[in-house]
């Protein structure tokens, strides 16, 4: 049976894709409690009706070992991709011991405003 994973090191979020269709990538890092963990994924959580706070939840989760011992703490990855839903700002990471949000861009966002301030500079220089 699948269980959260002891805590979360790191996250990383970014979307992809394109404006029609953008994707959702999340690569997190987390530590099991103990050796031979398996199976180890992001789970989404999923709404009837969008968060509010606009960041969508996973749980890192993954198969304890039937013969785990011991109390030694073990890196484990897992990732997740699918289709970025419109109301996302962000993801939450949740593990039994902590939670890690990250929020996310769209990449041509950035580019539309890197863009629209270099045309506001230009108009300003013009009419110097």
């Amino acid at each position: 049976m699948s269980e959260l994973v002891r805590e979360i090191v790191e996250v990383n979020a970014a979307i992809g894709g394109d404006e029609e269709n953008p994707v959702l990538t999340v690569e997190t890092e987390g530590l099991a409690p103990t050796t031979g963990w398996n199976n180890v994924r992001l789970d989404p959580h999923v709404y009837i009706t969008p968060p509010e706070d606009g960041f969508q939840d996973f749980d890192l989760v993954g198969d304890r070992p039937a013969d785990a011992a011991g109390d030694t703490l073990t890196e484990v990855e897992a990732a997740w991709e699918g289709p970025l839903h419109d109301w996302v700002i962000g993801v939450r990471i949740h593990a039994v011991d902590n939670m890690f949000e990250e929020e996310v861009f769209e990449p041509w966002d950035e580019d539309d405003t890197h863009e629209d301030d270099a045309n506001e500079e230009d108009d300003e220089s013009e009419a110097a």
